[in-house]
């Protein structure tokens, strides 16, 4: 009988063991420097690498606009704060406060896929087409201006490939917002 009771106790308690949950505590330090500089990204993507190296893997990455907080200098890295710890960027991709009021203030489109370009030897004029552009940087809707190539076809072309582009989404207020792109082709 003790010895039913004793197993009894056993399965009960390996049971409960088995029942709980292990709680992994995370002991990553966290980078609690002070802060040199606070920048604003400049580039339309900033990645964040391991270390101060173009090969090194990507740990955070940044958009146009967002600022960050600069830790350290090095050559042309910065050491910035991502999060609780830190990572490198080039500092050719930050830019100041000022700077980056002026880009929110008159933003200009930047490609993040570039229209394929439509050749024409013999063709002669201008393709200006207006597009819009909606918050996530693809192309929703185009439409001709101005033709004066006399060639349906071209313009279709070059239709086709600005719809196939891809821009980097402008913010304005920390909110992504839609835009027109206006494209021009010379022949």
């Amino acid at each position: 009988m003790k010895s039913a009771v004793a197993a009894a106790a056993l399965a009960a308690l390996l049971s409960l063991a088995c029942s709980r949950e292990q709680v992994v505590t995370d002991t990553t330090p966290i980078d609690t420097r002070e802060p040199i500089a606070f920048r604003y990204v400049g580039a339309p993507e900033l990645p964040v690498r391991e270390q101060p190296d173009e090969t090194a893997p990507v740990i955070a990455t940044y958009q146009n606009g967002e600022s960050v907080s600069v830790l350290a200098e090095q050559g042309e890295w910065v050491e910035v704060r991502t999060g609780g710890q830190a990572g490198w960027a080039k500092a050719a991709d930050l830019t100041s406060a000022e700077a980056a009021q002026a880009q929110e203030d008159n933003p200009q489109p930047k490609f993040k896929v570039m229209p394929m370009p439509v050749t024409a030897p013999s063709a002669k004029g201008e393709i200006y087409i207006e597009a819009d552009v909606n918050t996530d940087g693809d192309v929703v809707n185009v439409r001709i201006i101005t033709n004066t190539t006399g060639s349906e076809a071209l313009a279709n072309q070059n239709i086709t490939a600005l719809k196939a582009a891809k821009f980097y989404p402008i913010t304005q207020d920390n909110k992504r917002v839609p835009f027109k792109y206006y494209h021009r082709v010379t022949y």
